[in-house]
């Protein structure tokens, strides 16, 4: 437990300065109190600064002498949410049994529904943020059922069955496609290594049966291992195992391996915890990566996670996979080139694939309201698009003639019956001396740049040609002849036709 004086409310307390687009959610969250809405969800994206929002609704209301609650997911973040009211000097009290900042007289108070359940009735209060709101604990949704003081749920993931029932209007911050393209959120790539085999896993409420789930995941801990080291490249991690057996594996193959990593579960005490955390939040930490199974995927912001594991298998929740993908999000300032890679050994990626696009892209209109969902219209949906997956790196992506990631082009795909003989193909193209090859390998380094692909898209059309990888040839862009371009364009095109795609 902290002593007093632990936060303390700064002399000099920062201003809360709101993006355009933050100050247009809260303009039009105020348009819909104008409008009667009483209830109602603010989706924000992890990393979008929806606790900054949340901060500066709180701290308005204490400026016009109203009472505000903040209630808190889980009792461990009471005190981070504590340490960032006083940050932007809002002063306030923590409903918490032997907590020391009991302060019953303060017009602010954070609480949990954790405590609110032990309690006979909630504080009086003019607003209510009720933070990870898809989280739907039964004592805060029957108090803002009451729907006489006015709630706003914060919530990276309004996708909660029955979530319509409760709040009676969505505003969204921005889209994490926005937020990325705007430079707000860091870009992410995803690799899907091994993972599970789930057919016949038992299935208990909506999800696979955990230990099953667990013993079939054990077997691939080493690959998770062995891709970390591949594509993480030391940097720092969150992995997400099944259950804490599972962790305890993780943890010991990756120590095996000598790096360093901690294990945040629920037998971690709270001590150990907070001391775990600070730990890893320093620049030179030994700690490398943090392993859970879901304790970390809400509430724990570190912009210095560079990679995400996924080794828990979810059938059904989307809710957590994108909670999960959120942790390595954040924008780092100390590190403005990051982009996140996430190494999926779960098959999570591929399973929410369409679902976490369109969330991304779209964001969410209006709420679930509880009703059976049409089976028959989400068949279809599915089918639309399908995700491919790289077989040279692994690489996860929409459907393309060719990995964005290596360069590698996919087989084409062709119904014709192919009869053996020698074929020569008539292509314009220099014959095959070393420097006919520079110049086609030249070329096609020429078009990659112009194209913005990986450099390894050059190599792949290059071995397509001559059967053969471009080795000892100097990686010395030059502009391609017209025939280099037209055997390009016709490969492209090609492809396309056999996939029965668009080949203008």
């Amino acid at each position: 437990m902290r002593e007093p004086g632990f936060f303390e409310e700064q002399s000099d307390p920062e201003t809360i300065d709101l993006y355009e687009w933050q100050e247009n959610a809260v303009e039009a969250m105020r348009e819909n109190i104008r409008r009667g809405v009483r209830n109602q969800i603010l989706a924000a994206p992890t990393g979008s600064g929806k606790t900054v929002v949340a901060s500066y609704l709180i701290r308005e209301s204490f400026e016009k002498g109203k009472r505000a609650i903040f209630v808190a997911d889980r009792v461990n973040l009471i005190d981070q949410t504590s340490a960032v009211f006083d940050r932007y000097g809002i002063p306030h009290g923590v409903i918490q049994g032997n907590h020391w900042r009991w302060r019953p007289h303060e017009q602010i108070q954070i609480a949990t529904p954790q405590t609110r359940q032990r309690r006979s009735r909630w504080p009086d209060a003019d607003l209510i943020i009720v933070d990870e709101a898809h989280s739907m604990y039964k004592t805060t949704t029957d108090r803002i059922s009451k729907r006489d003081t006015i709630t706003i749920g914060l919530t990276a993931t309004p996708f909660t069955r029955g979530l319509g029932k409760i709040y009676d209007a969505v505003v969204t911050v921005r889209t994490t496609n926005q937020l990325i393209s705007d430079g707000y959120l860091a870009p992410y790539r995803i690799f899907a290594a091994s993972e599970p085999d789930m057919t016949g896993v038992k299935v208990n409420r909506g999800e696979w049966a955990e230990g099953e789930t667990a013993k079939r995941a054990m077997p691939i801990i080493g690959d998770i291992v062995t891709e970390y080291l591949r594509h993480g490249e030391g940097k720092k991690f969150i992995a997400f195992g099944v259950n804490v057996a599972h962790c305890e594996e993780l943890q010991r193959q990756f120590l095996e391996a000598g790096i360093v990593c901690g294990l945040y579960t629920y037998r971690t005490s709270d001590e150990e915890r907070a001391g775990m955390i600070e730990d890893f939040q320093e620049p030179d930490s030994h700690l490398r990566g943090l392993i859970s199974v879901a304790a970390l995927a809400k509430g724990f912001d570190n912009p210095s996670v560079e990679v995400v594991i996924m080794a828990r298998p979810l059938r059904a929740s989307l809710a957590e996979h994108i909670q999960i993908l959120g942790r390595g999000l954040r924008r780092d300032p100390d590190n403005p080139e990051k982009e996140c890679i996430v190494l999926d050994h779960a098959g999570n990626c591929v399973r929410f694939w369409d679902q976490m696009n369109d969330f991304f892209e779209y964001g969410v209109t209006e709420l679930d309201m509880g009703r059976p969902k049409d089976r028959k219209k989400k068949e279809r949906k599915k089918k639309e698009r399908e995700p491919m997956k790289c077989r040279e790196c692994a690489h996860v992506h929409d459907p393309a003639p060719m990995c964005p990631m290596c360069g590698y082009e996919y087989p084409k795909r062709s119904n014709v019956e192919h009869v053996a003989g020698e074929l020569n193909e008539l292509t314009g193209l220099p014959a095959g001396s070393e420097d006919d090859r520079q110049a086609v390998y030249s070329g096609l380094l020429y078009i990659a740049i112009e194209r913005g692909y990986q450099e390894g898209w050059a190599a792949h059309q290059y071995r397509s040609r001559y059967k053969a990888w471009p080795n000892g040839l100097r990686k010395e862009p030059a502009p391609p002849t017209p025939e280099l371009r037209r055997w390009v364009r016709s490969r492209l095109i090609a492809f396309l036709k056999a996939r029965g795609g668009n080949a203008a």
